[in-house]
């Protein structure tokens, strides 16, 4: 998740509308390193379980950026499609921070079940982002396709569900 986030820089400096805006942000993130710091369920609702994601941001630069939105879909292989987004907008300072996102999945057994076997991960969305509060937005898509380490989502769910 982290390098999507630096990969957002990059699409900055791809598309064209508010070039300036753009290259400034895309700067900004290239001095910005995003590591995962935890996940946790948030509780159940129907049939579907809420849970929340935490990234540690360190930005080693001294501009800020001002990340409005953030939201998007994350794909396991084809066994779920995962909806996320910024639970409230977040300055990008000078030196740590934390970033939280917070979706819902549906349940179900068999896909649950098959979560082991899961081996690539795509993720796919756009970020709303400025240079100061009140200034419009530029939007950036991101779009990208990872391997899952073998033994990753079997360690996360046992993790979260307190095994």
């Amino acid at each position: 998740m982290a390098k999507v986030v630096i990969c957002l820089g990059l699409a900055f400096l791809i598309f064209s509308c508010s070039t300036s805006k753009k290259i400034q942000a895309a700067n900004i993130l290239k001095k910005c390193k995003f590591t995962f710091q935890k996940a946790q369920i948030d509780g159940f609702t129907g049939d579907s379980l809420k849970f929340s994601i935490i990234l540690n941001s360190y930005n080693a630069g001294k501009d800020s950026l001002f990340v409005q939105d953030l939201n998007g879909l994350i794909h396991l292989d084809s066994l779920f499609e995962v909806p996320f987004s910024l639970q409230q907008s977040k300055w990008i300072s000078s030196g740590n921070s934390q970033i939280s996102f917070s979706g819902a999945v549906q349940l179900d057994l068999f896909k649950i079940l098959a979560l082991p076997s899961v081996k690539k991960f795509k993720i796919q969305g756009k970020a709303y982002v400025a240079l100061k509060p009140g200034q419009d937005a530029v939007d950036v898509s991101f779009d990208e396709t990872r391997d899952i380490p073998l033994d990753l989502v079997e360690k996360t769910v046992k993790k979260l569900m307190g095994l």
